[in-house]
Parts: structure tokens; sequence; C-alpha cells
């Protein structure tokens, strides 16, 4: 019996080496939000430049930019929730089905409180990959 475990769990670890070797792509939006002056770009995990695997990057070019984390929604809407480099949200860009987007910001300060609140809409593209978003 040991002899199967031990089999299986070897070929279970040979199974997810192959897919974390494959190379998948992920998804770059470029969002245009009403008065922002650059376009803002969402890219999913794995195709940041950061090669840190778990988190999307949202900022002013594809795959660079502030960390953040995906929530999808049942109803089809993604929310990513922008991180500052201590880890604390600074930001959520909703996109829904129809890519438009709505995009809030704050600031929350050492006592916790929120400050500056704001809150625009825009909508979003999909680019075939990073490279094609830089055009």
């Amino acid at each position: 019996m040991k002899m199967v475990v031990a089999a299986l769990m070897a070929g279970a670890v040979f199974f997810f080496a192959s897919l974390a070797s494959t190379p998948s792509l992920a998804d770059v939006l470029r969002c245009k939000i009403e008065g922002a002056n650059e376009d803002i770009f969402i890219t999913t995990a794995p195709d940041t430049n950061q090669n840190d695997g778990q988190y999307a990057r949202i900022g002013l070019s594809p795959g660079i930019g502030d960390r953040a984390f995906v929530v999808a929604d049942r109803m089809g809407a993604v929310a990513f929730v922008e991180l500052n480099t201590d880890g604390t949200p600074i930001g959520l860009l909703t996109v829904q089905k129809n890519m438009r987007v709505i995009k809030s910001n704050q600031a929350i300060d050492p006592s916790g409180m929120v400050l500056a609140p704001s809150q625009s809409t825009g909508v979003c593209t999909r680019c075939a990959g990073l490279r094609a978003c830089l055009h």
C-alpha cells in the first residue's frame, strides 16, 4: 500500500510540475478612465513582469504596477483589489462583463481612517498580450 501511495504521489508531483512549466497567457486590459490622463493597464498573473505569479498588476504599463488580487463575482464581474507596497488596499477596479469599469480609490492613514475617497468610470478593451497593448 505504501508503494502505491508513493507512486501516486510521484505521479501527482510530475503532473503538477509539467503544468507549472507550461506557458499560460493572462488577460491584459487597457482601461480608459474618465479624468485620467493615461490609460490604466490591468495584467493578470502569470504574464506580469514581476515573476511573482500570484498577483495581477495595475499600472501605467502592461505587466508593471501595484499588486492586486482578483475576485471573480458569480454574475460575471471581476474585481481587482489594488494594494500598496505594504499590502494595504488602496483601490478597487471592478470590470463588468460588458467591459465597463468602475475605479474606486482611497487612502488609509495610520490610524485607520479613510481619506480622499473617489470613484470614476470608464471602459476597458482586452489586448492580445503584453506587447499588443504597447501599440
